[in-house]
């Protein structure tokens, strides 16, 4: 009998509480239906107050005086609005944030114990903070934690005044390298008015013992096509004292495009460091100068194999004084160089283009012939024979055969 009523007073007890779970589960739901349905009808009401007010020019009544959660609401619409407002209509909705009250309550919240608090704090103040938020999220990029200062990164690129820059750039010496990434990448959204900054970090290598911030610094002004930063780079392209830095230095003046600063390239392209070469061979490219073939060609039998496939491929970018230069490059002694040229050659659709040249008349089509009887020589052949197989031209499939097999008999 006891044995019977324990296992009846179990059955019972798991009843009871199946039914409390249901129901915990089921309350659950239904609040939160409640909560969005709230949540929805608050931010209808408030959406509705701030069309009025952009209206009007004249703060609504239901924007004032709000609660925790409202401004929470208001903050992500004004976000919205102003990510699509220019001019006029975008300052006002800025001094109606102010006036609301949300400066003053997401610069307290910046100073919360929680991670995520402060973060969302230190967004809001990068679209509405204005000069007065700098202060506060120029700590911020001292926090420990790495999200925080990104986050305060942003926020201040957003802002973009003078001491915004200045909090920036100075951070681009932080020990941590994502940091200064992001440090990096946020000067490069600021633009133009970056730039004497950025130079003023690059020049201070001299000095600095780390070039970290220095290289960031040549990096995003590359980025930023900064002609008035060519003397500071010309400097640090051939004096810097890392590899890094003359690297960066040198591919920055190619993104720069300036012919006045080929000279400064040629030299870089005799680093002992190969890197370096290998940024000065891009940016010969980028330039783009009929006159530096001859060292591009040097470049392209170079010991490292990253310096050899960016000499190719500046060589390709030159147009067809690069592609004769290439096709020369078919008929060399070194293997390696051989075998970067075709595959240049190939990727680039140069190989194709000679192909459908083959039949034409005159220089064109003899430069065509040269070129696909190098590549047979120089046993760069795959390619080639897939397209006898799969070029749709019957006639041109029968041509590419016919030199293909010159080449083999010469």
């Amino acid at each position: 009998m006891q044995s019977l009523g324990f296992i009846i007073w179990a059955v019972v007890t798991m009843a009871i509480l199946n039914i409390l779970v249901v129901g915990l589960t089921l309350g659950t739901k239904a609040l939160r239906v409640i909560s969005k349905h709230h949540a929805k009808r608050r931010t209808e009401r408030l959406e509705e107050a701030l069309d009025s007010s952009l209206e009007t020019e004249e703060i609504h009544p239901d924007l004032k005086n709000l609660g925790s959660r409202d401004l929470d609401i208001l903050s992500a619409l004004l976000i919205q609005y102003l990510s699509v407002l220019r001019g006029s209509e975008r300052e006002w909705l800025v001094g109606l944030a102010t006036e609301a009250g949300l400066r003053e309550v997401y610069s307290q919240r910046i100073s919360a114990r929680g991670r995520w608090r402060k973060a969302r704090a230190a967004e809001n103040l990068g679209y509405f903070g204005g000069p007065p938020a700098v202060v506060l999220l120029t700590r911020l990029l001292s926090n420990p934690d790495e999200t925080l200062r990104a986050v305060a990164a942003r926020a201040l690129a957003r802002i973009g005044n003078l001491e915004a820059v200045e909090a920036l750039a100075r951070t681009l010496n932080d020990p941590s390298e994502l940091t200064r990434l992001r440090m990096a990448e946020n000067l490069e959204r600021i633009g133009a008015p970056a730039i004497p900054h950025l130079v003023e970090v690059l020049e201070g290598a001299r000095e600095e013992a780390s070039t970290d911030g220095p290289v960031q610094a040549a990096r995003v002004l590359g980025g930023l096509r900064a002609l008035e930063a060519r003397s500071a780079l010309i400097h640090a392209a051939l004096h810097g004292e890392s590899v890094d830095l003359r690297a960066k230095s040198a591919l920055s003046l190619g993104k720069i495009g300036d012919p006045e600063d080929i000279s400064v390239l040629l030299k870089a392209a005799e680093d002992e460091a190969w890197p370096v070469r290998t940024q000065a061979a891009s940016s010969l490219g980028m330039i783009g100068e009929v006159s530096t073939i001859p060292v591009l060609q040097r470049l392209t039998v170079d010991q490292e194999w990253w310096v050899r496939l960016n000499a190719s491929r500046s060589l390709s970018n030159i147009g067809p004084a690069g592609e004769r230069a290439l096709a020369e490059i078919l008929q060399s002694e070194d293997r390696f160089a051989r075998d970067r040229a075709a595959a240049t050659l190939e990727e680039r659709g140069i190989t194709l283009r000679a192909v459908k040249e083959l039949t034409l008349d005159g220089e064109r089509g003899a430069s065509a012939r040269a070129m696909i009887q190098g590549m047979v020589r120089a046993g760069a052949v795959r390619y080639l024979t897939r397209l006898t197989r799969t070029l749709p031209d019957k006639g041109l499939r029968d041509v590419l055969r016919r030199t293909m097999a010159e080449a083999h008999d010469a």
